[in-house]
């Protein structure tokens, strides 16, 4: 992600305008890895409707602490064992394989943080 340089404000992806409409700063950005805050789920939900090698496809927004907000898969989890508020951590996993063309795609996901 990135971070303005003028007002501060935590973005990702990475852009090179603020996002912050009262700020609109444009190539004043600095590198911010929101791998490294900690967050916590502001909301969640399950899809029974998109493909998931094992439904339902579980959708986390999650609050980073220090600002920013973003719509990760949530993975390590099951609908039952998810609360508002809960810590989440990133984690750089696989998102599918391209059997076809033998590619492995990866991103970045939530796990909820076990006690």
């Amino acid at each position: 992600g990135s971070k303005c340089g003028r007002c501060g404000t935590p973005q990702y992806p990475r852009q090179e305008v603020c996002a912050n409409p009262k700020c609109g700063a444009i190539n004043e950005m600095e590198d911010y890895r929101f791998s490294d805050k900690k967050g916590h789920l502001f909301t969640y939900t399950g899809d029974i409707l998109a493909f998931s090698p094992s439904p339902p496809a579980i959708y986390g927004m999650v609050d980073f602490e220090g600002g920013g907000r973003w719509l990760f898969d949530l993975n390590d989890c099951d609908l039952d064992s998810l609360e508002v508020g809960m810590p989440v951590e990133m984690s750089f996993r696989r998102k599918y394989h391209d059997v076809s063309r033998g590619i492995h795609a990866y991103y970045w996901k939530a796990t909820p943080i076990r006690a």
